[in-house]
């Protein structure tokens, strides 16, 4: 299977259901929010999605995670900030990358999540089962989060999930099991999820603040394409992996000696 034929159909479809929902932005206004020098949609017209993708890496920032093992081409350099101060949690494992900001308001980020899913909330299969199995998997999928949209893809070869928050949820305010409420959320989120080359669980957002637009939807849509993992995981500049495997050897050392 083309994955990037995959990706390109996927985020098509995606433009689609959100053009019902979101504001189009003006050029000249999308150009003032995000500065970059990615092909613009009349340069991407002239050309293949693989020319189109060369384009955007090679005009982009690469941004590497020494602590996560990952990298990824960016529209340009950002302000990386811990996962855990946005959300306010020591637990969250993953790196804000912030393009434009205006004080403590971010007006375009990508979040990258590590672990950002349990093992068998994607089976790695799920691309290779019936259709009537991944339409049961994207119906439970959309229960499990206030999702407007939802459908399967691919990264770099493997199962992922592309999915955009709701605008408009529905609550149950009394209580009774039946939603009475319409509640309105002050912006969406554009999410994947998928697993890099080397087992990591990872998870890429799209913050773009008030409203989402085609260009930061498209430049975040490349920088998935380009995301990569690590072959060992690390952590504050060291290899992790092999800490493990040392003091694996240095324990399997030891019971020999022992025994």
């Amino acid at each position: 299977m083309d994955w990037k034929k995959t990706m390109k159909i996927t985020f098509a479809a995606a433009f689609a259901a959100l053009s019902l929902a979101m504001p189009m932005a003006s050029a000249a206004e999308e150009e003032s929010e995000i500065t970059s020098e990615a092909p613009s949609t009349e340069q991407q017209a002239q050309m293949t999605p693989e020319e189109a993708l060369q384009a955007y890496t090679d005009s982009g920032y690469k941004y590497t995670s020494q602590r996560y093992g990952y990298s990824i081409v960016c529209p340009g350099k950002p302000t990386v900030v811990p996962l855990s101060v946005l959300f306010d949690d020591e637990g969250a494992k993953g790196d804000v990358l912030i393009f434009k900001s205006a004080g403590y308001d971010i007006s375009y980020a990508w979040i990258v999540m590590t672990d950002a899913f349990d093992e068998k909330d994607i089976p790695t299969d799920i691309l290779t089962q019936s259709e009537d199995k991944q339409k049961a998997f994207i119906e439970k999928y959309m229960k499990s989060s206030p999702y407007e949209f939802v459908r399967l893809t691919e990264v770099d070869g493997r199962a992922g999930v592309y999915a955009v928050t709701a605008k408009e949820i529905e609550v149950d305010t009394n209580g009774d099991g039946k939603m009475d409420e319409v509640m309105r959320a002050e912006s969406q989120m554009i999410k994947t999820f998928f697993r890099g080359a080397y087992g990591g669980r990872f998870g890429i957002m799209l913050m773009e603040n008030p409203d989402l637009t085609q260009n930061g939807n498209a430049l975040y849509q490349y920088g998935v394409l380009t995301f990569q993992e690590w072959p060992s995981k690390m952590q504050n500049g060291q290899n992790v992996d092999k800490k493990d495997k040392d003091k694996k050897d240095k324990k399997d050392k030891k019971d020999k000696k022992n025994k």
